[in-house]
């Protein structure tokens, strides 16, 4: 679809010039170029969006069952987590924190030394968007753990482990997304229903 958005775009600046010389049809193939062209890059905006949003939800529900499963984090822990994590990935977000900076304060405050920088540049373009993603996510999960539950080095490098870990998992087909989305919102939904009950959730 790239390629298509491209070759779009070359046939209307080629057909702009021929409009130039008033001919009728090179006038209206050129809009009609110019509309695909839009249309291309609407589209394509749209589906960078999806990939961008489908990841976002599918890591948040590995750093939220990496702690549910490895560290006991029932439905409160899980939402306070969650929270911290949007907030940081908003900073993030909207630049007021970069990647790199939180790499190098864990480096320099901790002697943490994650990978959270990790790129592939051979990557397709949506593995690109989903290597952005996961960079940022993880820089959030991290700055959670240690904002909001005071982890250290050693437990911010163990629970960073244990998502790798189960990453791993996911990629051998041992679970797939939708089961792992699954769990968590069941672990959430479960402690809510306890409190509702009058019992004290995780």
């Amino acid at each position: 679809m790239e390629k298509m958005g491209s070759f779009a775009r070359k046939r209307g600046r080629d057909l702009k010039k021929k409009a130039h010389t008033g001919d009728k049809k090179a006038v209206r193939e050129y809009r009609q170029a110019r509309q695909a062209v839009k249309e291309s890059m609407v589209n394509q905006l749209k589906r960078d969006h999806k990939c961008r949003r489908e990841s976002i939800h599918n890591l948040m529900a590995c750093f939220l069952m990496t702690m549910h499963e490895s560290y006991g984090f029932g439905r409160d822990r899980l939402l306070r987590l969650r929270d911290k994590m949007q907030s940081e990935f908003d900073a993030i977000v909207a630049g007021n924190v970069s990647v790199e900076e939180i790499a190098g304060y864990l480096k320099s405050e901790l002697d943490l030394d994650i990978d959270i920088l990790e790129k592939d540049p051979n990557a397709g373009h949506y593995r690109q968007i989903e290597f952005k993603v996961i960079q940022q996510m993880s820089s959030s999960f991290l700055m959670a753990l240690l904002d909001e539950f005071g982890f250290k080095k050693k437990h911010l490098e163990n629970a960073y482990g244990y998502v790798i870990g189960l990453s791993n998992r996911l990629d051998e087909k041992v679970m797939d997304f939708p089961e792992l989305c699954a769990k968590v919102d069941a672990v959430i939904n479960k402690g809510k229903g306890a409190k509702n009950n009058g019992e004290k959730a995780a």
